[in-house]
């Protein structure tokens, strides 16, 4: 058995080819198949404005009023008048297609798409075969055939420079004087920098010339009529290009918009001018042309038919055409011009601007105009009308272009009567008077949607070109393949067609209904019920059909009926009703608080853009109760002041985003509290400002909501907080590292160190901190140790901040070891700073300023250390004891004072206080710090063992042992040389035994194996 879900009745190619905008696009048989019956009024003229109250006619009205009006002239003027899109140049050529064949007339029709000069003469001249009128219409082909588009643009600019020069003050207004003559306008278009900017792409002149000499193309958008201000070059940005006149000039316009419009008004003026210039029809020879035309068919004893489908595009020759057609037939009691009869379409703008003459013709024949521009009322919605207009689209896309075609479009099949679905289509889904099934539609959707491509400023407004293009074809063909894969109506769809202010929306109760209970399509179903149910006050009222060609769940919802109602169309006093009466139980609220509660509504029910006031409430009051609520114990961290946390936390989409809400602001996309556009959060929103003004909520529900969000969110606090103070983890490890580095520049940490003491350092302010080993340290760590106590204690703070404990705002007392120890353990597992500055917390980067060079000062203080102990043990090799060293420069000394080798009292002094020094050192260092250093040499030393050898401080030893041994060495070597010296001259015994207490003193510096 058929079945509705994924029915395509009609391809989507064949819509495509078949549902044309443009009243000339489509063929014959596919006009007359789709034609519909248009809303048409005549409309009286008082001056230049146009009466609406006259009567509704139809097509066949205007027919006959054309055929039948008799003008005393001979020259009948008729125009139909609407907005773009409106139908004019559809029942220009309805009326073409109905004219009865006759030999009393010669039909001239001037098509929308071929306006371009050839196309225009060729029409208006065909049949004339007068030497005079053949000659014009070589010179025009000749013309379009012999130049192209910059060509033209480029005369056309000239022509129009031309035409301006020759004006003077009286022929403009008094405040656009500076415009007229030599010295004016014109001088803005010689300028070859401005004509340059006025030829430029996209900017009238090329697109006039383009149209002049080529027709318009299927699916071309509606070409330009007239110059506006933005073809003004008011905002060159190399102005200074120009010639000075030019300059001045500009200036002067660029700062009065009175005189901008005084300026396109003028070019306006003389375009046509230019175009007959640089065409060649000049001095009226168009309008001689057309009255010689009218002379020959005079004596051939026939009437004119001029047919225009859009009058305000024959760029170049409306006034002649103008001047032709209203010119008198009835001369002198005979006629010596063929009667015309002229039907043309133009819009209500361009009406405005026909001359006087033209309008007079208008006033004394018919007297009045026929008006497109007819909306529907609201106690006049048409919807048969639309709905017959329509069907006739529809059946045509089942039908096809090419069937149609052969069908000749007067007796036009309908696929309905064959469709095995026919019953139940037509039944739920709706069928026009003519037997035309309006699926995927129904008569609630297609008003629907009409209405929310309709104007803002006129929702009534049926604009055939714009239900066509904006309504039909989108949906037939852009959204077939969604209705085939079910999933139409989509997301897509609702951008697409907005609920307009006319209609009712999907109501609150409903959409919470279908939220909580379709937890497959709820999406789409709200769209379905809005649609093509009519918006009805439960979520169950749609046909089975409907459900089924859209693929969505049969089911029974609750406080609902099993059995599905059909689409009910709110009528307007009815929803005046329903609005009043919701404003009664409202009434006691604020006039500015019901406004809000009323914004949020229509941002569910109407998808509304959230007011940026109400959305701003609603931030204020969810961002501050996650604030009020902090406790400040998960993590543990010191309390901040309102500033810092409006700063974390602001009141605004950062933290609290609202879909639908304006929210050009950075950061809202990844905002930790988000509310969609649901029923829930809209009673829950509208509840959140009833609160803030001190009302009651509209459910204790949502009371509870509050709390509970205000609770939910505290986690998006802190990890806000620690962000904007920068003491998130990673901050956090950065800032350990940093302390326990400069830890390790002052000599008290080290990898492999009890995690306990590492901890207690990291957070020592270093105050006190000095080594003993300063004089063993080189430049470069001893700079980089000072650059980091200057600023330890601001870094210390902030970690102790981020990581204590504290009573209200006062300084950390205690710290939560539970959170700091895992930051710990990551910190030192790796003891050295790669990191790049965009990394380094703000609060840390001045304490790190040389950390840089960690390693090279690493290497560099191991190397120093290196030599200064090599230095010892060529006097102290390992194995022998300090004692033994002290003990050999004792007897030294005291052998050098019984030989009588002279001893200044100032070494002996020396050597005698650095021995004293010595006597107390710990002399088992030096083994440590070798120890150290062959760890550290090995070749797969791990960095640990180099850093260790490195930032251990060993006190003043290694200075005080190294200066003895120097000291001593240096003094030995001096006294060994006098002592030889006696021995040679006067073989001194007391020389000789220095000379054995100085052997004895060099074997201690010599290799254990050569002693």
């Amino acid at each position: 058995m058929a079945d509705f879900r994924g029915f395509l009745c009609w391809t989507p190619e064949t819509a495509a080819a078949t549902i044309n905008t443009e009243a000339v696009s489509p063929s014959r048989a596919v006009f007359l198949a789709t034609h519909a019956p248009l809303r048409i009024r005549r409309a009286g003229l008082d001056g230049r404005a146009i009466v609406s109250d006259g009567p509704l006619i139809d097509e066949n009205t205007v027919l006959k009023d054309f055929l039948s009006l008799q003008s005393d002239t001979g020259a009948l003027l008729l125009p139909i008048v609407g907005d773009s899109g409106t139908g004019k140049s559809h029942l220009v050529r309805w009326v073409r297609e109905n004219l009865p064949p006759s030999d009393k007339y010669k039909v001239i029709y001037l098509e929308k798409a071929k306006t371009s000069l050839r196309a225009v003469i060729d029409a208006l001249l065909a049949d004339a075969d007068s030497g005079a009128l053949a000659q014009l219409r070589a010179d025009i082909h000749r013309f379009t055939d012999g130049v192209d588009s910059a060509t033209l643009s480029r005369r056309l600019v000239n022509a129009l420079s031309e035409s301006l020069a020759a004006t003077t003050a009286r022929d403009v207004p008094q405040h656009a004087r500076p415009l007229a003559g030599p010295r004016g306008l014109t001088v803005v278009l010689q300028d070859p920098h401005v004509s340059a900017f006025m030829l430029g792409q996209g900017k009238f002149i090329p697109r006039l010339a383009e149209q002049l000499l080529q027709d318009r193309m299927d699916g071309e958008p509606d070409r330009p009529m007239a110059f506006t201000m933005d073809d003004l070059p008011t905002d060159l940005l190399d102005l200074h290009r120009a010639a000075q006149v030019t300059i001045k000039l500009i200036n002067v316009i660029s700062g009065n918009t009175q005189l901008q419009q005084a300026a396109v008004d003028l070019l306006n003026q003389h375009l046509e001018a230019a175009v007959k210039r640089v065409a060649s029809l000049g001095a009226g020879r168009l309008q001689d042309a057309m009255l010689q035309v009218r002379r020959e068919y005079a004596r051939k004893g026939k009437e004119i038919i001029l047919l225009i489908e859009d009058f305000a595009l024959i760029q170049g020759v409306q006034k002649d055409l103008l001047d032709a057609v209203i010119e008198a037939a009835n001369r002198y009691g005979s006629t010596t011009l063929a009667p015309i009869r002229t039907l043309m379409a133009v819009t209500t703008g361009y009406f405005s601007d026909l001359p006087e003459t033209a309008l007079t013709r208008v006033r004394a024949t018919a007297g009045y105009v026929y008006n497109l521009n007819v909306p529907f009322t609201r106690d006049d919605r048409g919807e048969s009308e639309i709905t017959s207009f329509v069907g006739r689209y529809l059946n045509a896309a089942r039908v096809g272009r090419d069937a149609l075609e052969n069908e000749g479009g007067q007796q036009v099949r309908n696929p309905c009567e064959t469709c095995d679905l026919v019953s139940r289509c037509h039944e739920q889904f709706g069928v026009t008077s003519e037997g035309y099934g309006l699926y995927p539609f129904n008569s609630s959707a297609l008003v629907r949607t009409i209405h929310a491509t309709a104007p803002r400023n006129d929702p009534y407004a049926f604009v055939p070109r714009t239900v066509l293009g904006s309504v039909i074809r989108p949906v037939l063909v852009d959204h077939a393949g969604a209705l085939k894969e079910g999933t139409f109506p989509d997301t897509r769809f609702r951008t697409q067609f907005p609920t307009a202010d006319i209609d009712e929306p999907l109501s609150t109760d409903v959409q919470e209904v279908v939220e909580a209970e379709d937890h497959l399509d709820a999406d789409r179903r709200k769209i379905v019920l809005e649609f093509w149910g009519g918006a009805p006050d439960h979520a169950g009222a749609l046909p089975s059909a409907v459900i089924e060609a859209f693929a969505l769940e049969a089911r029974t919802f609750s406080g609902t009926s099993a059995t599905p109602r059909q689409p009910v169309r709110v009528q307007p006093e009815e929803r005046e009703k329903q609005q009043a009466e919701t404003e009664t139980t409202t009434e006691k609220l604020p006039r500015s608080l019901q406004a809000k509660v009323s914004a949020v509504e229509d941002w569910l029910t109407r998808e509304q853009v959230l007011p940026q006031a109400v959305a701003s409430d609603l931030r204020t009051v969810i961002a501050t109760a996650v604030a009020q609520r902090y406790r400040w114990v998960n993590p543990l961290m010191r309390e901040q002041t309102q500033a810092t946390i409006r700063s974390a936390w602001p009141l605004n989409a950062r933290v609290v985003s609202i879909e639908g809400a304006t929210e050009n602001i950075q950061g809202a996309d990844t905002a930790p509290i988000k509310f969609k556009r649901t029923a829930r959060n809209s009673r829950y929103l509208r509840s959140v400002l009833l609160l803030k003004n001190g009302q009651p909520a509209q459910r204790a529900e949502h009371v509870r909501r509050l709390s509970t969000d205000a609770d939910r969110y505290t986690a998006s606090l802190t990890t806000a907080l620690q962000k904007n103070l920068q003491i998130t983890d990673d901050d956090l490890v950065l800032g350990l590292r940093a302390a326990l580095i400069g830890a390790a520049l002052a000599g008290l940490a080290w990898p492999g160190m009890d995690e306990a003491e590492l901890l207690a350092i990291a957070f020592a302010d270093g105050r006190s901190w000095a080594r003993q080993d300063a004089a063993d340290r080189e430049s470069a760590w001893s700079r980089a140790l000072e650059g980091h106590l200057q600023y330890r204690t601001p870094l210390v703070e902030r970690l102790r901040d981020a990581l204590g404990v504290a009573q209200g705002e006062g300084k950390a007392r205690m710290i939560d070891a539970a959170r700091a120890l895992p930051l710990l353990r990551r910190a030192v597992a790796q003891w050295d700073w790669q990191v790049t500055g965009s990394d380094i917390p703000e609060w840390v980067k001045k304490a790190v300023r040389n950390f840089a060079d960690w390693t090279d000062m690493v290497e560099a203080q191991n190397a120093s250390l290196r030599r200064k102990l090599d230095g010892i043990r060529r006097h102290h090799p390992r194995g022998t004891t300090g004692a033994q060293v002290l003990a050999a420069v004792r007897d030294a000394l005291l052998a050098a004072v019984d030989a009588s080798i002279p001893v200044p009292l100032a070494i002996r002094a020396e050597i005698t206080e650095r021995l004293a020094r010595a006597q107390d050192a710990d002399w088992k260092i030096l083994n440590q710090l070798e120890d150290d250093l062959l760890r550290a040499e090995e070749p797969e030393a791990p960095e640990a063992a180099r850093i260790t050898a490195a930032v251990r401080d060993r006190g003043v030893t290694i200075q005080v042992i190294s200066g003895l041994l120097q000291a001593s060495d240096a003094w030995l070597t001096t006294a060994l040389e006098h002592a030889a010296s006696r021995t040679n001259t006067h073989g001194d015994e007391a020389a000789r035994g220095v000379q054995e207490l100085l052997t004895e003193w060099r074997s201690l510096s010599a290799p254990e194996e050569d002693r």
